[in-house]
């Protein structure tokens, strides 16, 4: 069978960067001096740019196509009008480009209503997903999870009582995601309709009625702990906000707090015996005398919880006993900055909320020995991080343990004012406080 005189029918194969194309030749081409399009003449001249070399796929399905060397030419008195012989041709199947983001990290800080209860929920419900948020203090709560980008579903927000039972306050709206790495939806208390719900008809709301009217993690009021600030070194501008920040915290579980800036009067047995833990803000230098040490000593060995914030391993270096409690003291730290730290237990109250890392930007503390044989590390720094470390890969830079009769929970952050507005920070700072009283 010969070639037609008329032009061919052209079959194309899109096949990724690949095109194949054929063409007939004769008189009424519409391109008679025209070169085929190839794959290395893309133009189809002799000047084309050379096309890129074809992707292999890694998948292929076969397809039934013409053979253009066997069509039928209708008008061709010498062909018998057979049907054209199919020729199978293996096309390629596109894949989702793997580099290509299609998901968003979308954090929910989440502020409700005022309500005491031990049985409360933060539900969120986006689409299809279902999420239940964490509670970080006060009426503070979050959650964080991945979403699809540039995709817009229903926002519910509800807040309940008996553990998802009684319904206290929703919210309500449109939300579609963006197309960034991560995104941060707050919502407030007043956001919240609380007037709708109203199980028993009464005319008066459920949060109204405070339904449940439970005593937050059944802690017997009053626990007392006291708020120790003195400082006889460097006195950090952040300790008049630290105290702030732990006065809400304990408030909020039914701790009551005292404060002392000195410890005068303060660090007796007698005096000491009211408080179920003793908190050292920031504290610097020498602060207690010989006898205040005893009695200090002597309230650990009868129970009594220590918590330490950031400048209290800064604290007592001639006190032996003290540097044990502690865990480790102070030596050294870089420029305020941004750093990274790895969670390694998510399962203690002061790092329950978090994932497998939480990175933010504080004065970063090296310590004369490494803790790790003497305590339960909590959180580690990742020295590649940031700049200035000098533990190297093992920095310990928040932990717990038992010391002599006592629970004792040291932080390494807390140096910016704007640490004890983070919720995260909050929540890490109420984690340690239920530890070293016994509520955990």
């Amino acid at each position: 069978m010969t070639a037609s005189a008329h032009p061919i029918n052209c079959v194309l194969i899109a096949s990724l960067l690949l095109l194949v194309g054929c063409s007939g030749s004769g008189v009424g081409s519409p391109a008679e001096d025209a070169e085929p399009i190839t794959p290395g003449n893309v133009s189809g001249d002799s000047g084309g740019v050379p096309a890129p070399a074809p992707v292999e796929p890694s998948v292929v399905a076969p397809q039934l196509i013409p053979d253009s060397e066997n069509l039928v030419n209708d008008d061709d008195p010498d062909t018998d009008n057979e049907p054209p012989a199919l020729v199978e041709v293996e096309l390629p199947v596109v894949v989702a480009d793997p580099m290509v983001q299609n998901s968003t990290h979308v954090t929910f800080n989440i502020t409700v209503p005022a309500y005491r209860s031990d049985a409360l929920q933060v539900a969120v419900e986006w689409g299809d997903i279902y999420l239940t948020a964490n509670w970080v203090g006060d009426e503070f709560w979050s959650v964080s999870n991945d979403f699809p980008t540039d995709t817009q579903n229903p926002l519910t927000i509800t807040f309940s009582d008996d553990n998802g039972e009684v319904p206290l306050g929703t919210f309500e709206t449109q939300f579609k995601t963006g197309t960034n790495t991560t995104e941060v939806v707050s919502v407030t208390a007043d956001q919240f309709d609380t007037e709708r719900w109203d199980n028993d008809n009464d005319g008066a709301s459920n949060l109204s009625e405070l339904i449940a009217g439970t005593n937050a993690f059944g802690v017997p009021v009053p626990q007392r702990i006291l708020l120790f600030h003195e400082t006889r070194g460097y006195r950090h501008d952040s300790i008049t906000t630290a105290l702030m920040a732990l006065e809400e915290l304990a408030s909020s579980v039914d701790i009551e707090t005292d404060t002392a800036a000195d410890s005068a009067g303060i660090f007796t047995g007698d005096n000491l015996a009211n408080y179920a833990a003793v908190v050292w803000v920031l504290t610097s230098g020498d602060v207690l005398n010989a006898s205040e040490q005893l009695a200090f000593e002597n309230y650990i060995r009868s129970g009594g919880g220590y918590a330490g914030i950031h400048a209290a391993s800064d604290t007592e270096y001639d006190w032996p006993w003290y540097g044990e409690l502690v865990g480790a003291y102070f030596k050294q730290h870089p420029e305020i900055q941004f750093a990274s730290q790895t969670v390694e237990n998510n399962t203690h109250a002061s790092t329950a909320h978090l994932g497998d890392t939480w990175s933010r930007t504080d004065e970063w503390y090296d310590f004369n020995t490494n803790p790790r044989s003497r305590v339960n590390v909590l959180l580690t720094l990742d020295e590649t991080s940031y700049s200035g470390g000098g533990m190297g890969e093992d920095h310990p830079i928040a932990w717990y343990h038992e010391y002599d009769g006592g629970r004792s929970w040291y932080t390494g952050g807390g140096h910016t004012n704007t640490s004890y507005a983070e919720p995260d920070f909050r929540a890490h700072l109420l984690g340690g406080l239920t530890y070293v009283v016994g509520l955990d």
